[in-house]
């Protein structure tokens, strides 16, 4: 049973001004779907749905206006890059016996002997993977045990374990990895040029969109 309630509202405005006036006033835009309904358009209140993302509850309940409690998931919630502000969500309606397509975050614990013993840095290439699974079996995290990794070795998507739940990528999937300081190194200055392509162009799209 889900613990977590999110009171939302429906609305009928849509477009970019109306978004913008609903945030200034604390309210976040969304939708309410679920499978062979009619899409709903609502609006939330901000803290009361960051308390909700905060409390990373996969499965929650959900009631529209004085409509009847539905269970429901968070599918996506869309952030500013920059300001950190919710910008959109979508909330999936679910039927506890049927099975959801979620994403969950990937928790690395230990400490590599790679790391600890031979100098190396601890390399983590996924962080979240999209399960199949009935409702009441959303995993909060997946964990995955690095203590034994070396510089070199690594571990991959068939070393995850979880009760309950299909994982939806192929097997050899590279999540984390031990690499010496020299590789390691080259790596960071990559991602960090594209870290920085990447928020230009957001930059430059939103300024258009203006």
């Amino acid at each position: 049973m889900a613990e977590v309630l999110l009171q939302a509202q429906q609305r009928e405005k849509t477009g970019k001004g109306n978004a913008k006036k609903m945030r200034k006033l604390g309210k976040v835009p969304g939708v309410f779907y679920a499978h062979n309904e009619k899409s709903i358009l609502i609006q939330l209140n901000e803290i009361e749905l960051i308390k909700v993302l905060s409390a990373k509850t996969g499965l929650i309940d959900i009631k529209i206006e004085d409509k009847r409690k539905r269970k429901a998931i968070i599918k996506e919630a869309q952030t500013d890059p920059v300001k950190q502000t919710i910008n959109h969500v979508d909330i999936m309606g679910v039927r506890l016996k049927e099975k959801v397509i979620v994403t969950v975050p990937i928790h690395v614990i230990g400490e590599a002997v790679g790391v600890k013993e031979q100098g190396g840095i601890l390399h983590q290439s996924l962080r979240e993977i999209e399960v199949s699974c009935l409702p009441l079996d959303i995993p909060e995290y997946i964990e995955i045990d690095v203590t034994n990794l070396k510089i070199g070795d690594s571990l991959t998507v068939e070393q995850l374990a979880a009760e309950n739940v299909a994982l939806l990528l192929d097997a050899d999937q590279s999540i984390v990895s031990v690499l010496a300081p020299t590789i390691a190194k080259e790596e960071k200055e990559e991602e960090e040029i594209i870290a920085e392509e990447e928020l230009e162009e957001e930059e430059t799209s939103e300024h258009s969109d203006d």
